[in-house]
C-alpha cells in the first residue's frame, strides 16, 4: 500500500509569498485571503493589500483574471486600465489598475497584479497569485502611491520538496 500526501512531489503546495510593509500597517484577515495588511484609519478609507493564491488548472489564462477585473469595475460604473507588466522580486506578474463610483467614498482604485506559478507535475496546473492593493475617498490619488511600494515588495517563493 502507497501512502499520498500533500504537499508532496506528487500534490505539490502552494507558493509562498511574502510582503513588506511600513510601520502602521496591521494584518488584516477575511475569509478566501492568504494574507493581507491594512493602514488603520478612523473614519475614512483605509489603504489594504491583498494576496490571494489560487490553484487552477492547466489551461487557465492570466488573461482570464483580467477580465474578471474589467466585468467587475464596469458593472459598477467604473473603467480599467491597459494591462501591464511588471517585474517584482523576479517574478513576471500581469496587472490593471480599476476604478469605480462608491457611494460611501466616492472613488475606489484598485491595482490588480497576477502571477502564474507553474507546478513541475505534468497536468497539475499551476496556483495564481494575486495582490490587490485599494484606496479610496480623496486621499486615492495620494494613497495609490503608498500601496504600489508595499506591492512592489513582493517575494513569491514556488513550494518545493526540500
Amino acid at each position: 500500500m502507497s501512502t499520498l500526501a500533500y504537499p508532496s512531489a506528487d500534490f505539490p503546495g502552494q507558493p509562498s509569498v511574502a510582503l513588506e510593509v511600513p510601520d502602521g500597517w496591521e494584518p488584516a484577515h477575511a475569509p478566501g485571503t492568504t494574507l493581507a495588511a491594512r493602514l488603520p484609519r478612523e473614519g475614512a478609507f483605509a489603504p489594504n493589500v491583498v494576496v490571494t493564491i489560487e490553484a487552477c488548472g492547466p489551461e487557465f489564462r492570466v488573461e482570464d483574471s483580467l477580465e474578471q477585473i474589467a466585468s467587475l469595475a464596469t458593472s459598477r460604473g467604473g473603467t480599467v486600465s491597459e494591462p501591464y507588466a511588471a517585474d517584482l522580486g523576479g517574478a513576471a506578474f500581469v496587472g490593471c489598475d480599476a476604478t469605480w463610483p462608491d457611494s460611501d467614498v466616492e472613488t475606489v482604485l484598485q491595482a490588480n497584479l497576477f502571477h502564474l506559478v507553474s507546478s513541475e507535475v505534468p497536468d497539475v496546473g499551476a496556483h495564481l497569485v494575486q495582490l490587490t492593493g485599494a484606496v479610496g475617498g480623496p486621499e486615492a490619488v495620494a494613497d495609490y502611491e503608498l500601496i504600489r511600494q508595499v506591492l512592489t515588495t513582493v517575494r513569491v517563493t514556488p513550494w518545493s520538496e526540500a
